[in-house]
């Protein structure tokens, strides 16, 4: 197992860790990429198996002129903006965390003192 780098601080080896803030970070960025390729890729669940009636009985008031009223454009319109708004937050989400982690990356913060409060973060 390779030693953990350290620095000469007033003649004193410090051991240098990962710094597990920056950690947490990438790993809720991961989570938040995750769930942006899940929207992408969601359908709605069938009716015929999370439904309590028969599908037959289910399907026989939906024709074609349901799926082409104005309430069903009307739906769709809003589900096509709340999956937007969604796809854009996540976007958010994801540029921020990125952000973060750039910033302890330029610092030079990706590794630090082993006690130091970002190795062993979250305080508890």
């Amino acid at each position: 197992m390779p030693s953990s780098p350290t620095y000469d601080a007033d003649d004193d080896d410090v051991r240098m860790v990962p710094n597990r803030k920056l950690e947490a970070i990438q790993a809720v960025k991961e989570h938040a990429q995750g769930s942006r390729l899940r929207l992408d890729s969601w359908e709605p669940a069938s009716t015929t198996d999370s439904t309590s009636q028969h599908s037959g009985t289910f399907d026989a008031g939906l024709n074609d002129e349901v799926w082409t009223s104005p309430v069903a454009d009307d739906y769709r319109t809003k589900i096509d903006a709340a999956d937007s708004g969604t796809y854009e937050a996540i976007g958010d989400i994801v540029s921020g965390l990125t952000d973060a982690a750039n910033a302890f990356y330029d610092a030079g913060l990706d590794m630090v003192p082993e006690d130091s409060a970002l190795a062993r973060w979250p305080l508890t």
